[in-house]
């Protein structure tokens, strides 16, 4: 895991890229952008707007799948 800010952090994989950002606390380990520069333009952009329709991270580490709840 690469901390990425307060309790978001990126999974990594050697030689991969695309990751999604995850928010960690506790055994609440849910998606909070498909990337980084998606969780970027969210997390400081205020207002926070409303993620779109299409919006669908996916677990690109396989260990990770299983912990995962539905995005925001």
């Amino acid at each position: 895991m690469v901390p990425v800010y307060a309790h978001r952090f990126l999974p990594a994989d050697h030689g991969t890229y695309g990751h999604p950002v995850l928010s960690m606390r506790g055994w609440d380990i849910i998606y909070y952008g498909t990337d980084l520069l998606d969780y970027i333009s969210y997390e400081f952009r205020e207002p926070r707007p409303e993620p779109p329709e299409d919006w669908a991270p996916h677990a690109t580490v396989s260990f990770w799948r299983e912990y995962l709840q539905q995005p925001r």
